[in-house]
């Protein structure tokens, strides 16, 4: 992506390439372009947030960047933790009249009900899972894990989370909230895949998707034997793909044997463990291929299992006091206590009280709406039994 930025640059201001590298080099303020044409030819990203930022920026005021799925996929592949802001942010503004171009997010709700957390600043607790899936992509070579939990449980938060906390600046998040968990947190890619996106949900445009976001090579027409040999020429750094609902793709006819055990070996025996997979499904590995008739060759490489319960008491309080207006004691006990600790009833009890106390009802009325807010998520304590 970061190359067709270039040679559109190039073709539109009439000037050579290297003048241009040179240019995007000062402007990072370094010596000259060498370092642009590393970044090219290594196929790599700059390590510092700031300098994938910046050149993202200095390209979109020269109309660089051909269209937004361009520069979202350069801010994907650097691995930088709010690619779809900041992409919808420089296209909208991409003027070449705009020299300042406005950075900060807007104001979010204390509490998010319904939608996945996006933002690593609201994201609570899972201390101990993501201890262990960190542990898991650690080592010299990484191993893949499978995330298992009910419906809401908080499955596809964690994944943003994964991809997005090693990468945020510490401005950026609560005191306290840890993003040492990467020995060279720069080195490694994040690509997340939705099965519910019409984008994937045939094997090519799964293939095409992959190549291009992560800035591959991709073919006119794209078969598994040229996704399989060009995945596998040009990973050369640690790689993490995050597939969620993968359940939906079980099912899927596109996605058939054949895909899955080309999966199993890019995995296992062609990326020298430069690459792992992170699962989330409802259940785990081993149900899932009972339950779809799949072969478990694929499914079996999950030798991680960690199944989402609710959060620790301790961390359910956090997230409770993170509200803009503190609750009486006996209000916190009962969001505990009805909630079971669940952080998606936890989002709803919050928020209830939060509007309750703000718009001064009566004493208890909140509770009754807060009830019948969280019925439909009551599967969760079922899961537990």
């Amino acid at each position: 992506m970061l190359l067709r930025a270039i040679d559109r640059i190039a073709y539109l201001e009439n000037k050579t390439k290297q003048v241009v590298y040179d240019e995007l080099g000062y402007a990072l303020g370094r010596q000259g372009g060498s370092a642009i044409q590393y970044w090219i030819y290594h196929r790599r990203a700059p390590s510092k947030l700031e300098d994938v930022e910046n050149l993202a920026r200095i390209i979109a005021r020269r109309n660089g960047w051909e269209n937004e799925v361009d520069l979202h996929a350069y801010l994907e592949y650097a691995g930088h933790p709010s690619s779809d802001h900041l992409s919808r942010q420089l296209m909208g503004t991409n003027d070449s009249n705009h020299e300042n171009l406005e950075s900060e997010v807007k104001p979010l709700s204390a509490f998010i009900i319904g939608p996945p957390i996006l933002q690593p600043h609201l994201f609570f607790g899972r201390a101990r899972e993501l201890r262990n899936i960190f542990n898991a992509l650690n080592g010299q070579a990484m191993q893949n894990v499978a995330i298992i939990g009910a419906q809401r449980s908080g499955k596809t938060s964690l994944l943003h989370y994964l991809r997005k906390i090693t990468r945020t600046t510490p401005t950026a998040l609560r005191p306290n909230q840890n993003t040492i968990w990467l020995a060279q947190p720069g080195q490694y890619h994040w690509l997340y895949i939705d099965f519910q996106d019409p984008r994937v949900c045939t094997r090519e445009g799964f293939m095409t998707f992959v190549l291009r976001t992560l800035g591959y090579p991709v073919p006119a027409s794209c078969d598994l034997v040229q996704f399989v040999d060009i995945f596998a020429r040009y990973l050369t750094q640690p790689t993490v793909i995050l597939l969620d609902e993968v359940q939906i793709a079980l099912t899927n006819p596109e996605f058939t044997q054949q895909f899955w055990w080309s999966l199993r070996s890019l995995v296992s025996n062609l990326t020298e463990g430069r690459l792992a997979l992170i699962l989330a499904a409802q259940r785990n590995p081993a149900m899932l291929a009972i339950d779809h008739g799949r072969p478990s060759p694929f499914l079996n490489i999950f030798g991680h299992n960690l199944t989402l319960g609710p959060l620790t008491p301790e961390e359910a309080l956090e997230l409770i006091h993170s509200s803009p207006r503190p609750f009486p004691a006996a209000d916190i006990d009962w969001i505990l206590q009805t909630s079971g600790c669940w952080p998606a009833l936890l989002q709803i009890l919050c928020s209830t009280r939060l509007v309750a106390l703000e718009e001064e009802t009566l004493k208890d009325k909140w509770k009754e709406e807060a009830l019948a807010n969280i019925m439909p998520y009551r599967h969760l304590f079922e899961s537990q039994q």
